[in-house]
């Protein structure tokens, strides 16, 4: 179980903060452990296609992140020092959910909140309360407790992580976090114990289970295939696996902090990426869902500048 201390140790940082302004979380949280921040939500329809299927998702996009990936995408709003996004309480957020829930989307899906665990069980609760059935996505990037994925069972229909890397120098110099491995593997055991298998509806969309992805980045390629070895390992082999293409180089993190890594400042070749769908194949997964080249571009990036900021 996570520790409900009014420090915060929940995530491997364990940086012992109070989540307050003059005491943020290394993650950037300042609204204690009862709200959250949230910098956008929405309709999302680019996510897989059998948890998008035609109405999309209700997507809620959390400001702030544990990890804090030199090359992230959303780094608008994952920045410990981001402006985006305003406070919110549970009850408060699910006003805003319900709209979305009441035009047909297919599941309600948390992207990158491990660091509000506390406040999202909490939210889940009042989803249940309210007779809303929808499965709940945990959208993730895996750099979390196992503790904390326990804490989630029972809520949590559909985990939705992105294994993003194995060696400890990679992860160590693109996001600070030489125990990643380590962590994530634990994490991700926690979560096929949960949820062993796949269940689809009949018109194929995703009610329950864990469907694993992975971000291959330009120059990386290696360490993509080494995730795939340790995946075909431990998890079964009737996992869908999500390999992505959609890394795109963003000109201001180029700038500053990608001003020396050279290889991400281009975009990934066909050949890095075929190399590490055709390994999947080869090491026996039997759903592996590839990208078309068409995904690298900063359209598939939300835009966070027109929501509410406090």
């Amino acid at each position: 179980m996570i520790d409900n201390s009014s420090v915060c140790r929940d995530c491997p940082r364990e940086c012992n903060s109070s989540r307050t302004y003059n005491d943020p979380g290394m993650c950037g949280a300042r609204e204690g452990f009862t709200h959250f921040r949230v910098a956008k939500i929405m309709s999302h329809k680019w996510e897989e296609p059998f948890i998008s299927g035609t109405n999309g998702s209700a997507a809620v996009f959390f400001a702030g992140c544990q990890l804090g990936c030199l090359f992230c995408q959303n780094y608008k709003i994952s920045s410990p020092n981001s402006v985006f996004g305003k406070k919110i309480s549970p009850d408060d957020l699910l006003s805003e959910l319900l709209p979305l829930i009441k035009q047909g989307v297919h599941n309600i899906n948390l992207v990158s909140g491990s660091h509000y665990t506390r406040a999202i069980i909490d939210l889940i609760k009042l989803i249940r309360e309210k007779g809303i059935t929808s499965p709940v996505i945990w959208n993730s990037s895996l750099y979390e407790k196992s503790e904390s994925i326990k804490s989630l069972e029972g809520f949590v229909d559909i985990y939705l992580p992105d294994f993003k890397f194995v060696d400890s120098s990679i992860s160590t110099k693109l996001s600070n976090a030489p125990d990643y491995f380590n962590y994530a593997s634990s994490a991700l055991a926690e979560m096929i114990r949960q949820k062993p298998m796949p269940v689809f509806s009949e018109d194929g969309l995703l009610l329950s289970g864990v469907v694993i992805r992975h971000l291959v980045l330009p120059g990386y390629y290696r360490d993509s295939i080494r995730v795939i070895d340790k995946l075909a390992a431990t998890v079964p082999l009737n996992t869908p696996i999500s390999i992505m293409s959609q890394y795109t180089p963003v000109q201001e993190l180029i700038e500053t902090k990608l001003k020396f890594e050279k290889q991400l400042q281009r975009r990934l070749t066909t050949y890095e990426y075929n190399k590490v769908i055709e390994h999947a194949i080869d090491r026996g997964f039997s759903h592996v869902l590839g990208q078309e080249r068409s995904s690298a571009t900063a359209i598939y990036t939300p835009d966070f500048s027109n929501f509410n900021q406090n």
